[in-house]
């Protein structure tokens, strides 16, 4: 699937596309210039970052993981109650600090609900550094609405942070985030909407 992020006032596309092992190595290069590196939002994204690479190993262990959509559905045809791990991430050929520009790792419980364990947006992006980027956060939250509408997963919900408690809201249009979000009905409705038309995406 693709869609359109904002690169210097331009529309560029990106990739959304699920990851493996090889990924994970990229995005353990993923670096905070030492003009960003206080910034909050850049501390953030690139503890979430590495947590998402240490929970997805862990789950590699213990519980299926999925590498694409089709393997997704043969492991849940197989077994209707498995929890699945999944990693999704937002590709970009053209970004030079890395080919990954944001990800979320999220697990299919057996309730065939979406959780998004870790959501994290390069370093770079999140500080604001040059060439400004914009839309890969909400992109990725609404990839994730458009994935879960295709597999009929309800509900897909996470938590948040103080930092990203006001990033959500924004993004699912809400009037206030706490410490979760849950998006289902109208709402999911809606980001698929978001997805397919305002980021222009495709499958």
């Amino acid at each position: 699937m693709r869609f359109q992020v904002v690169v210097g006032g331009k529309r560029r596309h990106v990739k959304l596309t699920f990851g493996s092992e090889h990924d994970l190595r990229l995005v353990s290069r993923w670096r905070a210039t030492a003009a960003i590196a206080a910034h909050a939002g850049v501390r953030d994204t690139l503890e979430f970052a590495r947590l998402a690479s240490k929970r997805w190993r862990y789950y590699r262990r213990s519980i299926a993981t999925a590498t694409s959509l089709q393997h997704f559905k043969s492991i849940v045809s197989r077994e209707g109650q498995a929890e699945v791990s999944i990693l999704v991430l937002v590709r970009a050929d053209w970004f030079a600090r890395s080919s990954i520009i944001g990800l979320a790792q999220c697990r299919r419980t057996y309730c065939h609900h979406l959780i998004v364990e870790f959501l994290s947006v390069h370093p770079g992006i999140v500080g604001g550094a040059l060439p400004r980027v914009r839309g890969v956060g909400s992109g990725l939250v609404y990839g994730l609405a458009e994935l879960a509408g295709i597999l009929e997963m309800p509900v897909v919900w996470g938590e948040a942070t103080a930092n990203s408690a006001p990033f959500y809201a924004k993004t699912l249009n809400a009037r206030k985030i706490s410490d979760h979000f849950f998006i289902r009905g109208a709402v999911l409705a809606r980001c698929r909407r978001n997805f397919r038309q305002k980021f222009f995406g495709e499958t």
